[in-house]
């Protein structure tokens, strides 16, 4: 029985030093944050629920969340 002792994986299984993954802690933390205030905003009548949905897939592109995603507001 042979043992490999080289990577089989596709692509690498960890970030590499520095890189920022958009399902981080800090980086969902901060989208869920941002939805918060927004809907509060949105509900106090400072913008319209046609604006706020147009805010949320801003958010959505600018936290490099997929529209599919779990994580991403569906409004």
């Amino acid at each position: 029985m042979v043992t490999k002792t080289e990577s089989t994986a596709a692509v690498p299984v960890t970030l590499h030093q520095g890189a920022k993954s958009k399902l981080s802690d800090d980086n969902l933390m901060t989208y869920r944050i941002s939805l918060a205030l927004m809907k509060t905003l949105a509900d106090e009548g400072v913008f319209t629920e046609s604006e706020y949905r147009k805010i949320c897939t801003k958010l959505t592109k600018n936290h490099s969340l997929s529209s599919s995603s779990i994580f991403a507001e569906t409004t």
